[in-house]
């Protein structure tokens, strides 16, 4: 069974063998153009594997350099937190002392004002009494 009916059950000759031979050479030249193409492709493909591990790679290193920095941070945060934290119970503090104190001097105005309420009693009585003893008796 050929595949031409003319040469169904002729010998083929010496013709047809040479273009078979020439489309089966044809044909092998097409598959190592294809694989040629094909390796340059794997070549290419395998340059950009490596561009790319590369580029992983300085990615990771970054990510590694950032996880360090964030720790810091967390570590300066924690820092700052403890610092702020006794600096309110500080301020707290001078705040009572502050109501302390202001309280004390408000104490000590008033005691000042009634000294000075009572001095001054005292003041008119002897000016009063001054007066009066300047002034001639009346009889």
């Amino acid at each position: 069974m050929a595949k031409h009916p003319d040469e169904a059950m002729t010998k083929p000759t010496l013709e047809t063998i040479l273009e078979r031979i020439n489309s089966v050479r044809d044909g092998l030249f097409a598959l190592r153009d294809e694989v040629g193409g094909m390796r340059t492709e794997v070549g290419t493909i395998r340059d950009e594997v490596v561009g790319l591990r590369t580029e992983v790679g300085a990615i990771r290193d970054e990510v590694g350099v950032i996880r360090d920095e964030v720790g810091l941070l967390r570590s300066d945060f924690s820092d700052i937190r403890m610092e702020f934290a006794d600096l309110r119970t500080e301020f707290g503090n001078l705040r009572n002392e502050f109501q302390l104190f202001r309280g004390e001097v408000a104490i000590r105005l008033d005691r000042v004002e009634s000294m000075t309420n009572q001095t001054r009693s005292e003041l008119l009585t002897l000016r009063a009494d001054f007066a009066e003893s300047r002034s001639p008796p009346s009889e």
